[in-house]
């Protein structure tokens, strides 16, 4: 159990332990406390050699972007009925388990042990059942608390040389059928198409994904660096959880490119991100929000665009806008392709796509990376009519969507 009130919290910077201070009084505030020219950044807009004391009326994003969110929230107020879970208290279960460089402890908190390494291999032959999983989140809450996202899913730590959860377990979820396996299969035409995606390995039954979190390096020495991550949401300066959840659907992917070109990223990143938005239209992902796009780096000086994350065909799913509402089908996008009040969240056409490839991210060739695309979805669903860990009706549903994308070559 924690305090009843959280009013500081001690802020990990990847290595450097104890690097600021977090305070909750009448607004927030975080200081910097070994400030010097080698000191990392909390934050990429959150400098120390602008100031050492930054305030906000509200969490950080940077900071909020990792509070839990969806099934594993709900998870952690049932094991925790009586317990306050204000977001000083959310930041404290997280640890230093987030995904990215920050951590958060009380003071004088000791280091909680890891629990159990689990073995990919032995994550891979688990037999999934609810129950199963729910005791794999009971298990494993301590390292998997600082995830975020819908969707089930917790952190699991594979090896006692590294101090952090370093795999990532999605389960199936009733509402969304063959959701692992979905994503399964989107990540691997991803990866056929040369798009960059975390390592990733469906479960022998199909009904769990595991992937290797992508802000970590594991180096030869045995060395573990951990990089900064912050998602587009988070560099917009926007904090959309609870309530707000629905902000990570504002705005435009032309928006996205924008920001990504005022931080000086080199080209080859918005040529990335092209190729992340184009998939994401061609296999039907309306899914693909603010927070479904992000940043790692170790510095301002040296950041790039993450690998794809979070992408599934959510066409083939019916969903309900508030409890006992109409079913309704996935037919436009999370995001408008291009800013404008006049612009819409409908799917674009061939024309309308290769133009943002070529005048928004600066593509040569943008119907290359298309025709790339689709022939990468065909040979994975090629392949997966074979693959027993594929239900044979979310093949036939995969396939029918995917008919769609392949239309984009000409």
């Amino acid at each position: 159990m924690l305090p009843e009130k959280i009013r500081l919290l001690y802020v990990s910077i990847g290595d450097t332990e104890n690097a600021g201070q977090l305070i909750r009084a009448s607004t927030y505030e975080f200081r910097y406390l070994q400030p010097s020219p080698e000191q990392a950044t909390v934050a990429l807009l959150m400098p120390p050699r602008e100031q050492l004391t930054w305030q906000d009326g509200d969490l950080f994003p940077p900071m909020d972007q990792n509070l839990p969110e969806g099934d594993l929230f709900m998870r952690i107020r049932e094991l925790f009925p009586k317990q306050p879970m204000t977001p000083m208290h959310l930041l404290a279960l997280v640890g230093r388990n987030g995904i990215g460089r920050l951590g958060y402890n009380l003071p004088n908190q000791t280091a909680t042990p890891l629990p159990r390494t689990l073995s990919k291999r032995e994550l891979l032959s688990t037999v999934y059942s609810p129950q199963v999983f729910n005791d794999l989140v009971a298990a494993y809450l301590s390292t998997g608390a600082g995830i975020a996202g819908m969707q089930p899913k917790i952190m699991v730590p594979d090896r006692s040389t590294v101090p952090i959860p370093s795999l990532i377990v999605k389960a199936a979820s009733a509402a969304y059928p063959g959701l692992a396996a979905n994503e399964f299969l989107c990540l691997t035409a991803a990866s056929k198409a040369d798009i960059k995606v975390p390592v990733f390995a469906l479960s022998d039954d199909g009904q769990m994904l595991v992937l290797d979190r992508f802000d970590l390096i594991v180096h030869d020495d045995g060395r573990v660096e951990r990089l900064g991550f912050e998602d587009i949401a988070a560099l917009a300066g926007l904090r959309v959880r609870d309530i707000l959840s629905d902000r990570k659907y504002h705005g435009s992917y032309q928006r996205i490119a924008e920001l990504l070109r005022q931080l000086q990223l080199h080209s080859d990143n918005l040529h990335q991100f092209f190729e992340q938005v184009a998939f994401s239209v061609m296999v039907r992902n309306g899914d693909a929000h603010l927070k479904n796009f992000g940043l790692l780096y170790r510095s301002a000086a040296q950041m790039w665009l993450a690998p794809m994350f979070d992408v599934v065909t959510t066409s083939i799913y019916k969903y309900t806008q508030f409890p006992g509402g109409p079913q309704l089908e996935d037919r436009t996008m999370a995001l408008k392709l291009f800013s404008g009040k006049h612009q819409t969240k409908t799917y674009p056409t061939t024309e309308e796509l290769v133009d943002f490839g070529r005048r928004i991210c600066g593509v040569a060739q943008p119907a290359r990376v298309l025709d790339r695309i689709a022939q990468a979805m065909r040979k994975t669903i090629q392949e997966a009519k074979g693959d027993m860990r594929i239900p044979k009706d979310l093949w036939t549903q995969m396939n029918q969507a995917w008919e769609v994308g392949y239309a984009y070559v000409k």
